[in-house]
This record gives C-alpha cells, sequence and structure tokens, in this order.
C-alpha cells in the first residue's frame, strides 16, 4: 500500500539457506551445493513467443539471480514479533521508508506479500523456504485487518503493533492481500496442505475477504482496501490504484476456485485499462498511480486525492503496473495484456532511445517527464523489464534492461528498488509460477 507515491517504499522477503543475520537457530539450514542448486533450477515455461535475457547463458542469469537474492534475504528478512514469525523489516537498511506509513515502521502488508511470494517462488533454492514461508504465515494471522481475519492489517511499528492515529494501521491494503492470496496457493502447489498450515483453505479464507471487503459490489472493480466501503466515502469507493491491476492473480483464482466473480474483475480491470489509454493516453499507453470515476468515467485521479500531487501521473505505484499486466500475458497468454503493454514498451524505447537509464521517474500520461525528477529508478526499470518479454522484437531492450538491473547494487537502493528488482529477476529468469497440481 503505497499511499505517497516516492522512491523509497516497501517491500519483499523470503530466505535463503545460507545463514545470515535474520536466520536463526530454528530455522533449519545447511550447506549448499551453488552449481546443483542452479542445475535443478527448472522454469515452468511461459507461451510461446514469450522472450527472456539471451545474451548470457540460463545458468549465469540464475546465478546472478540466486546471488542477489541471497544478498536481499539476508538484509530484509527478520524473525521477531513472536516465536516463529518472520516479516519484511522495511527499515532494515536505514533508508527512509515513505509510502505515507508511520513514525517507525517495521513492515507493511504489501512487503508481506511480496515476502511470501518470493520465499515460495524461490523454495528450490532455499531449504528454509517454507519455515520462513509459515512464519510470515504466522505474522500474518498475527495481525488481521479489523474488517476480517482473512485480511492483512497494512501497517506495524517498532514493538510489533499496528501503527494508530491518522496511519490506522488496522485496515488493510489490497495488492498486499491479493499477493498473500497467491502466495498462499503456490504453497499448496508446492508443499501440499496436510502439513501444519493447510495452505489451500486459508487461501479460500484470504479470497472470500478479499472479494468482500475489498471489491466494489456495485461493478466488481478492485478498490484500494477495506476502508473506502467503511468509511462510506463515494469518492474513494470508485477509486482504484493501477499497481493492483494483477490480472494474472484474477486467472488462477478463478481456475483455483471456479468463482466466476473473478473472471467479472478481471474484464472490468481490463475495461478500466481500456478507457484510460483510449482517453487520457493514446500515444503511451501509460496508466496514472490511481484511477477515480469508476461510478461514471473512469479518470486519473486529482492530485491529493489519494497521495500527494503525482496521483493522476505514471508515477511510483503505476511504475508496477507493467509487471503486473505482463504475467497475464506470460502466464495466460491473454491478447488483452499484450495490447496493453505493446505500446506502452515501444513509447518507452522511443522515449529513451532504447537506453533504459534515460528512463524517467515519473511521467505524465502525454509522455512528459515531470521537470525535476531523475531517472533509472530501479522500480521503473526492473518492470519494463518483464512488459518487454511479451514480444521478440523487445530482445536488445530487455538484455540492456537486465545488465542494468545486475549493475546496481543493493546498498545504492532501498526496499522499494531492490524488492522489484528482485520480482523482475525472478520472472525476467523464468521462475515466476502459477498455482497448479498438488504435489505427490
Amino acid at each position: 500500500m503505497r499511499l505517497v507515491a516516492n522512491a523509497s517504499a516497501l517491500l519483499l522477503i523470503a530466505s535463503l539457506t545460507a545463514c545470515s543475520a535474520s536466520d536463526s537457530s530454528d530455522t533449519p539450514t545447511k550447506p549448499v551445493d551453488r552449481a546443483r542448486r542452479v542445475a535443478s533450477m527448472k522454469p515452468q515455461p511461459y507461451q510461446d513467443g514469450v522472450i527472456q535475457p539471451n545474451h548470457l547463458s540460463p545458468a549465469e542469469l540464475d546465478r546472478q539471480l540466486l546471488a542477489f537474492y541471497q544478498q536481499w534475504k539476508s538484509r530484509y528478512v527478520a524473525q521477531d514479533c513472536g516465536d516463529k514469525r518472520y516479516f519484511v523489516k522495511v527499515d532494515a537498511d536505514g533508508k527512509p521508508v515513505g509510502g505515507d506509513t508511520a513514525p517507525g515502521t517495521i513492515t507493511v502488508s504489501e512487503a508481506h506479500g511480496y515476502g511470501m511470494l518470493l520465499s515460495v517462488l524461490m523454495a528450490a533454492q532455499d531449504d528454509a523456504a517454507q519455515s520462513v514461508f509459515d512464519g510470515m504465515f504466522r505474522y500474518f494471522k498475527d495481525h488481521p485487518a479489523r474488517s476480517s481475519s482473512g485480511l492483512m492489517a497494512w501497517n506495524q511499528v517498532a514493538g510489533c503493533g499496528n501503527s494508530g492515529g491518522r496511519f490506522r494501521g488496522y485496515i488493510s491494503a489490497t495488492d498486499g492481500d491479493l499477493d498473500i492470496a497467491y502466495a498462499l496457493l503456490l504453497a499448496d502447489t508446492t508443499w501440499g496442505s496436510k502439513g501444519e498450515i493447510n495452505y489451500r483453505a486459508e487461501a479460500e479464507k484470504v479470497l472470500a475477504a478479499i472479494l468482500r471487503h475489498e471489491v466494489s459490489p456495485a461493478d466488481d472493480h478492485l478498490m484500494i482496501g477495506d476502508w473506502p466501503g467503511t468509511d462510506g466515502d463515494p469518492v474513494m469507493k470508485a477509486t482504484t490504484r493501477s499497481s493492483d491491476f494483477m490480472l494474472s492473480h484474477l486467472a488462477a483464482f478463478y481456475q483455483v476456485t471456479s468463482e466466476s466473480r473473478w473472471l467479472s474483475i478481471k474484464n472490468r480491470t481490463y475495461a478500466i485499462i481500456d478507457q484510460i489509454r483510449l482517453r487520457y493516453s493514446p500515444d503511451t499507453a501509460l496508466m496514472p498511480d490511481f484511477i477515480s470515476g469508476l461510478d461514471s468515467a473512469p479518470r486519473p485521479a486529482p492530485a491529493g486525492l489519494v497521495g500527494d500531487e503525482r496521483d493522476g501521473f505514471y508515477s511510483w505505484n503505476a511504475a508496477r503496473y507493467p509487471w503486473r499486466v505482463a504475467l497475464d500475458y506470460l502466464l495466460y497468454g491473454d491478447a488483452r495484456a499484450y495490447n496493453a503493454l505493446a505500446p506502452l514498451n515501444a513509447w518507452a524505447r522511443r522515449t529513451t532511445g532504447d537506453d533504459p537509464t534515460r528512463f524517467a521517474d515519473t511521467y505524465k500520461l502525454d509522455g512528459s517527464p515531470l521537470p525535476g525528477g531523475d531517472t533509472n529508478a530501479l522500480a521503473y526499470v526492473s518492470a519494463l523489464g518483464v512488459s518487454a518479454m511479451i514480444d521478440r522484437s523487445n530482445q536488445v531492450w530487455l538484455n540492456t534492461i537486465w545488465d542494468d538491473l545486475v549493475t546496481k547494487r543493493i546498498d545504492d537502493q532501498d526496499y522499494y528498488g531492490n524488492t522489484l528488482k528482485l520480482l523482475a529477476m525472478v520472472t525476467m529468469t523464468g521462475h515466476w509460477k502459477r498455482p497448479g497440481n498438488r504435489p505427490g
């Protein structure tokens, strides 16, 4: 949940076999044969025509992924706030957290969702992954949103409690809950649900709570949390966040549950994308951070509606949009995802001269960069790399983006950039997964 968009934000998690500052004595670890680990990585095939970086061998790409995963996990995964509890410690690197979080913030539900995703996605390379995942599940259960035990309270602070006052740490954020549900389904696929935690049953509880509290009953659009409905604010109830457009999640939820409403939400989301593109970004296909007016005509949110003056621009929230939408093409081949991103890819390449280091950190929807901004932020470039995978014509662009990402040192970046980089690397190397058949 990034109510204010700035470069420093929150996210991620996972755990690795190598010992780290965040490992504990009750988490099983054992030496890792790195060559065996790399050789054992078997990517789930994407759709025909999808590309991956090809200027390096698959083994080298996986080596670079594993190296960064180990650094990231060692820095950001913490065991605290109770026995066998794990979470992503968003202030671990000493950089500002941002995202309109409370002073003393230690984690947020968005970060927790990323962490649960990364731990299960990297399970084949991490002997401690299930122990950490289960610890993250326990932490999630310790911090329910006030509206439902199936949703996560969005903001915790030092001392392990929810933030108070205007920060309202007890409300939920839709993006974190969607990722938590998807991660639980992946856990069911990866480890089965006959152990201590019934991952499938817990996923279904989260999904039911999302449908009840975070989806508009009027027209099945994703709201930005449980609070617009609780507050009774008609403007906020008719507002959505483009970085929540997790279309491949919605496809998976339908396939697993056969609940047709997930398809309705997916169709509504694509309709919103098309309306914004046609009316406000025909030349760029950019999406704004927030979209309002869903009860009438969708439009970029006015300045300050949710976060700050950039609410209606392609900024730090919307930076994730190309990654989220591209996954629906990579995993499910939905042509609507291709149609949404192909013009965005073409514009991004054109406006930068095929040099991703020139991509700005906020744009108006007409493609004008916001004056005074910076360039080459990991949050943006990482997502562009995943988006590039949809078409072979982007091969050199994709290779260049990969090289740009791996040159960025973890010490020089914040949570937001480092996490989105890792999520993109998992995807670009072919290791993103979708729920499927259970083991055994």
